[in-house]
Formats: structure tokens, C-alpha cells, sequence
């Protein structure tokens, strides 16, 4: 369709082209509408059909569609009717909490209740507004602010009255949808808000009392539930995110896919690959577990209730608002075993010595220190019980870090890592996951201004079931006796000190949260070994922190040390044993050592020919080895056990491709995009196999689409020059790094 803003003809005449645009696209809500009714059923009241239509055409008058017939784009979301919704549609959640007492309370204090109008969100928003439109919040709108995205609030000059705001993310917002399609920014449909739907469909809404519902259970049922609601896929609407080129005027960029992640680990049970098998667990069994209801919400059973608070990681909101309960709640969550964090190793090198000592356990060897030794400390960080990484979301604008610490005997800080500054602000040589974006002048984008984004310097994160490593070198004091005592913790805050400061207009201590924490005395002289505590439940056993550390290795590409590591787990846990050979052969494949690799698996693959991991690992030899059709038959093996894993999928997909199975590669890369629409991968697969069959437009199509998803290999060195220019980021890009510590001065 044409439009003012595409259209650069000098032949016409901007007042006319902004008249064709209009006219095209009230001919387009018009068709959209049409369609709709001829395929719905007649509706009870057809006055309210005839109400939303008018309502659709009178506000399309005015609209700008800016981003073409989609009413709603740049974000992903739509409608039923693929049209607008009257604003007297979306019930205020006031209304439910006549009834839902318990639910709405615990809403009204959640992120999803403040959606929009916390500062924090409306400081980012409002600076998209004005420095490029209001047209383009629609983006973000789609998952803060339904209601406006969908009665046309979101254009200039707008007329629509808006008493929805408070509500961000309601009540009827999310019970109203009826479809997602896995695209994220508002990957879903909004169906048209009703109270009831009577077993023939019919809809009703307005004029709905709260008696009629209460005597219409059944009916009040079906208008607000159904099973998608309960699925990963309906979070994952709005819980993925990416940056389209129609907001930054440059191409697709990934900010992050929660869901995603949650279907690749070990709590979805539909991967093999992860390192832990773990019970199945979704975003609603994690995040909405059963709590007291003591205002008797009509809903609750035996005095509890699935928890509306959603209880994550936000702190900032419950700070702002002085909302004690949901803090506290936010910050049990934040406290409950999510992460471990483990002192498990000491590198030793003595004056006079070429060799450092490797000393792990640390707690589990006798050793000597003295002073004037430099001693690395080796940490390890696990995302132990989460389901997807950690952080997860938006890592470029709150800060998870570790504090290390040694300290004397008095309590004295001798040196230290990733403590907050006087001025508030984080130590910049902090060990941290954080993603940090660089604009295309190539500076600092520190104020999440996401349309502004070029590159990401650094995307740190640990992934569900996965392990990092800090080391953190410091020499021994000289004169220093009795012990040195080595204190690390993970902690969380949100959000970074210069956007709150941005956002409020001053400075504010924000919550910090201690997620994990680990101590370790080690004596100046003689250390002495410390024997398994059979009565301490808590410990994690010393087969899993072998295993944690390798996987950190092997993560870090450390290789060598990552098969020593898995050798040591295997060793010591006879149940755990087949993963952790399964673990080594990967860090032999990852070498190019193949027959290592080759001859441990055969024997894991020996003892259970049904174990999926070393049959998927077994596959990539003897792909490598040209066996194609024995690769083949492990795939399948896999695939039997885990229809949806993506990576089996994507190498059967491949080996498709080398047998010239179209059809089989068709197959293979259109469920993977069934899972994520957005698989690099199998666009550029599709793509190549569309253009063998001749399939021209197809082949355009997904190209189209690999252009954009892929990343920009300019993009580089933007990055690079960033990390130059900064060295106080530079080192946490590094896989494999260490922080050299200096004495605090004085102590």
C-alpha cells in the first residue's frame, strides 16, 4: 500500500499521498472486517458488530500507518478481527477484583500491573516518543500496554480517551488472547473481551453482572481460560524480544527469548543435550506456585491460589512504590537456590617455581601457603534452578556481578572485586553478566535506548544448567599470619545506578540482592584436608562441583582441562558416570580428537543403546567420518525420544540436505521454525533448498528473511573499536580472563 512515508516520488504531492494512504487503508479495515464477519458466527448482539466496525473506520481516519496495513506493527501482535478494539472493551481490573480479591491484590503490585506506568518504563518509553514518534511504541505497547496498542491510542493526535493505563498488562488483556505464533513482541492475537461465552460461542460482555457470572460459572470459564494459558509458548509472547529494523532503521537485532531457552533445557524435557536432567517444570509451575488467599477470592482452593505476583526479579517497582510484601516476596525468590556459587579451586605459584599448583577441591587437599605466593582463586558460578539464563531479559540495563573478597583475621578487607563505589556506582572491573550496547557513533547506549543500538559489545549470561568461572589473582602479604578468608557472592541489582539515576533525577540506593554465598579460611602455612560432612544435606557433593567446573571449561573453551574435570565427576559418581563420559567425548570432539571421543561413547551407547545424548554426539562423528547413513539412524533415535529437539532436528535437516531429500529438509527446518519462527539456520536452509527446486518466490522470501536475521559482519569491528576504547569492560568479553587484584591501600 502506498503511504507518505514510502512513497518519495517528487510527483506527488505530500497532502495527496497522505490522502491515498488514508483512503487505502480504510479500503484495508474495511476488507479485514469483512472477511472476519463471513468467516465468525452471527453474534448475539450484531448492534456491538456494528458498534466495533464503526469504531474501527473512525479511528483508521485519523491513524498513521506508518509501518503499513498492520494497524499494530512494528510490534508483532493483532487482533481476531486483525482491527481495532474499543477502549470500553478492556474491562478494568478493578472489576475483577470484586470476586478475585486475592489475585487482583497481588496483580496491582506486580511487573505485569505496572507495566506502564512505573517510572522506569515510562522514562524509556517517553524518550521513544520523542525522539522518533509515537508511532513507533507500538513495539513496546504490544506487551506494556495492550489496550492502547489496540484502540488506536498510539498515533498522533490521538482522541482515544485512555482510563486503561494504570492497568499495563490487565486482567482481561491476558485471559483475552487467543493464539500465539512464537515471534515475541507481542507474538500473539487478542481475541474480543467478553465475560461469558455460552457453549454456542456467543459472546457477552457489556451489560455482564456479577451475579450473572457467579450463576454462569461454566460460561465465565470459557471466556477467560484456556490451555494455552498455562503453556510456555503464551509467557513467551512478550518474554522474547528483538529489535526490528522498523524501530532502529537498521536490521533485526535479538535482545533475548526466555521461552526459547526454557525449551532447550532440561526442565521442558524436550532436549537431550543439557547437562542435568531435571523434572519438568514450566513458566507457570515456577512462577505462579500456589499461595495463601486470606481476602477469599472466589477462585482459591483450599485457602490458596496460584500467585499473581509474579515474584521474579524486579525489585525496583516494589522499592518505588513502598510495596513491603512484594519486595519480600521478590527477594525470597531472588534467595531460593537459584544459583550456586563454589570456592573450588587455588592456582599456587611460589617464588622459585616455574609451575603453578593446582589445588582443587580446595577444601578437599593438604597444602601450604606462604607469603609472597600468588594465588588465583577459581570460582564457580552455576545457574543451578532456573529454567532459562541467568539474567535472563534485559542484561544491558540491571547488573548481576560476583564480590569477591579476602579479608584477615580482623575482618579487614585486604583486596576486593565487584563492590559498589561510594557514588553508587559498580566497580567497573566487576566480574558481571551484563550486555553492553554500543550505538552507531560507537558510544555507550547506557540508557537502554534499544532503537539506538548497532552492536552488542559483550552479551554475558549463564545459561539453564550451566557453569562460569571468576579468577580473581592475588599475592600472599608478607608479614600476614593466622588466615586469609575468601568470601564470594552473587548478587542482583535493578538496575544499574546511571539509568536509575536517569530515570529519578537522582541518586537512590536501590536494593541489592545476595542470591549465593561462599566462604573459605585458608591458613597462612599448613592447610589441612576436610573430610565429607555426612550429616550436611546441603553440600553439593563433590562429583557435581567437578562436573559444574568442567561444564564452566568447557564453556570457556577450555578443552583439555574441561576432560580432565568430566574424567574426575565420572570417577566419583557411578549414576552420573554416563553423562559426565558423554561430557568428555563432546570437550574430545570440540579438539578434533575423534577417536577418543568415538571410543567413549561407543562404550556408553554399549551399556544403553537408547541413551539419546551419546547417540546424538555418536552422530556427529560419524557424520565426520562420511557414515551418513548410520548418523542418520541415531538422529532418528533421538528424534523418536525428542520430536522437538531443534539442533536434532537441524542435523537431520542437514543430512537431508546431502542426500538431496527435499522434501525431508522441508520437513525438518519448517518445525524448527514451528518452535521459533526466527532460526536463523533454517531460514538460510530453506532458502538454499527453495532455490534447487526452483521455487523462486519461496527462495526470495526466506532470503529476505536471512538478510535480516543475520548479523552484521560490519558490526565487528564497531564492537571492537568500543571494547579499545574501553578496558574496563574489555576484560568481560573475554571468555577466558582473570581479574588481577591490588591491595586495598592502608589495610
Amino acid at each position: 500500500m502506498l503511504s507518505a512515508e514510502r512513497n518519495n516520488s517528487p510527483s506527488v504531492a505530500p497532502q495527496r499521498r497522505r490522502s491515498i494512504a488514508r483512503l487505502a487503508c480504510l479500503i484495508f479495515i474495511g476488507a479485514a472486517a469483512t472477511v472476519f464477519m463471513r468467516g465468525r458466527q452471527v453474534a448475539a448482539d450484531p448492534d456491538k458488530s456494528v458498534s466495533q466496525n464503526t469504531y474501527a473506520t473512525e479511528i483508521a481516519k485519523t491513524y498513521d500507518f506508518k509501518f503499513g496495513p498492520n494497524p499494530f506493527s512494528p510490534g508483532n501482535a493483532t487482533t481476531t478481527t486483525g482491527t481495532f478494539i474499543p477502549g470500553e472493551m478492556f474491562v478494568p481490573a478493578k472489576r475483577c477484583g470484586t470476586c478475585h480479591t486475592d489475585a487482583h491484590a497481588q496483580w496491582r503490585q506486580s511487573a505485569h500491573g505496572n507495566a506502564f506506568r512505573e517510572p522506569f518504563y515510562q522514562k524509556n518509553v517517553k524518550d521513544l516518543q520523542s525522539q522518533k514518534g509515537i508511532e513507533f511504541t507500538r513495539h513496546c505497547e504490544s506487551c506494556h500496554n495492550p489496550a492502547a496498542l489496540f484502540t488506536g491510542a498510539l498515533t498522533k493526535n490521538s482522541h482515544v480517551k485512555r482510563p486503561f493505563d494504570d492497568d499495563g498488562v490487565s486482567c482481561i488483556a491476558c485471559h483475552s488472547i487467543q493464539s500465539v505464533d512464537g515471534h515475541g513482541i507481542g507474538g500473539y492475537v487478542m481475541g474480543e473481551p467478553a465475560l461469558l461465552i455460552k457453549e454456542d460461542g456467543t459472546r457477552l460482555l457489556a451489560g455482564v453482572s456479577d451475579q450473572q457470572i457467579l450463576d454462569d460459572i461454566p460460561s465465565h470459564r470459557r471466556a477467560m481460560m484456556r490451555p494455552l494459558l498455562k503453556t510456555p509458548e503464551f509467557c513467551g509472547a512478550c518474554h522474547k524480544s528483538q529489535v526490528p529494523h522498523e524501530l532502529n532503521d537498521y536490521k533485526f537485532l535479538r535482545a533475548f527469548m526466555v521461552a526459547d531457552e526454557l525449551q532447550q533445557s532440561s526442565f521442558s524435557k524436550e532436549s537431550p543435550h543439557p547437562f542435568y536432567v531435571r523434572d519438568k517444570e514450566t513458566c507457570n509451575s515456577c512462577h505462579m506456585k500456589r499461595e495463601a488467599a486470606p481476602l477469599f477470592d472466589v477462585s482459591a482452593k483450599k485457602g490458596t491460589l496460584v500467585s499473581h505476583r509474579w515474584a521474579t526479579a524486579n525489585t525496583a517497582i516494589p522499592t518505588f512504590y513502598k510495596w513491603p510484601d512484594q519486595l519480600n516476596a521478590v527477594t525470597k525468590f531472588l534467595e531460593n537456590d537459584a544459583l550456586g556459587i563454589d570456592i573450588f579451586a587455588i592456582r599456587r605459584k611460589s617464588a622459585g617455581l616455574s609451575a603453578e599448583e593446582f589445588i582443587a577441591p580446595v577444601n578437599r587437599n593438604n597444602f601450604r601457603i606462604t607469603g609472597g605466593d600468588r594465588l588465583t582463586a577459581e570460582v564457580v558460578i552455576t545457574n543451578k534452578n532456573i529454567g532459562h539464563s541467568f539474567p535472563p531479559e534485559l542484561r544491558d540495563f540491571y547488573e548481576a556481578y560476583i564480590e569477591f573478597i579476602v579479608s584477615d583475621d580482623a575482618g579487614k578487607a585486604l583486596y576486593r572485586s565487584g563492590f559498589i563505589k561510594p557514588d553508587g556506582y559498580l566497580d567497573e572491573s566487576a566480574h558481571n553478566y551484563k550486555t553492553y550496547l554500543v550505538k552507531s557513533d560507537g558510544t555507550y547506549n547506557d540508557k537502554h535506548h534499544i532503537w539506538r543500538t548497532r552492536v552488542f559489545a559483550q552479551n554475558n549470561q549463564i545459561n539453564s544448567g550451566r557453569s562460569d568461572v571468576a579468577r580473581y589473582q592475588f599475592h600472599v602479604p608478607a608479614h600476614l599470619t593466622g588466615a586469609l578468608h575468601l568470601t564470594a557472592r552473587a548478587r542482583y541489582r535493578r538496575f544499574t545506578r546511571v539509568f536509575s539515576d536517569y530515570v529519578l533525577g537522582k541518586s537512590v540506593d536501590y536494593p541489592i540482592v545476595t542470591m549465593a554465598t561462599t566462604e573459605y579460611a585458608m591458613q597462612i602455612g599448613d592447610n589441612s584436608a576436610k573430610a565429607v560432612d555426612p550429616n550436611d544435606k546441603t553440600a553439593v557433593p563433590d562429583w557435581r562441583r567437578w562436573n559444574n567446573y568442567g561444564i564452566a571449561l568447557f564453556d570457556q573453551r577450555q578443552y583439555p582441562p574441561a576432560i580432565d574435570a568430566f574424567s574426575r565427576a565420572a570417577e566419583l559418581d557411578e549414576k552420573y558416570r554416563p553423562m559426565a563420559l558423554v561430557n568428555r567425548a563432546m570437550a574430545h570432539i570440540e579438539l578434533e580428537q575423534y577417536d577418543e571421543a568415538a571410543n567413549i561413547l561407543d562404550g556408553v551407547v554399549k551399556t544403553n543403546p537408547t541413551n539419546a545424548r551419546a547417540l546424538f554426539q555418536q552422530a556427529r562423528i560419524f557424520m565426520k567420518r562420511g557414515l551418513l547413513d548410520q548418523a542418520e539412524s541415531n538422529i532418528r533415535q533421538v528424534l523418536a525420544a525428542f520430536p522437538r529437539d531443534r539442533i536434532s532436528l537441524q542435523q537431520l535437516g542437514e543430512l537431508c540436505k546431502i542426500k538431496r531429500d527435499y522434501q525431508g529438509v522441508l520437513e525438518c527446518f519448517g518445525k524448527i521454525l514451528a518452535i521459533d519462527p526466527e532460526d536463523l539456520g533454517a531460514h538460510y536452509n530453506l532458502m538454499l533448498v527453495y532455490r534447487k527446486l526452483g521455487r523462486t518466490e519461496d527462495a526470495k522470501r526466506e532470503a529476505k528473511i536471512f538478510a535480516d536475521l543475520k548479523d552484521d559482519p560490519g558490526a565487528l569491528s564497531l564492537a571492537n573499536q568500543f571494547l579499545r576504547k574501553h578496558p574496563e569492560m574489555s576484560n568481560e568479553s573475554v571468555y577466558w580472563h582473570v581479574h588481577e587484584l591490588s591491595r586495598i591501600p592502608g589495610e
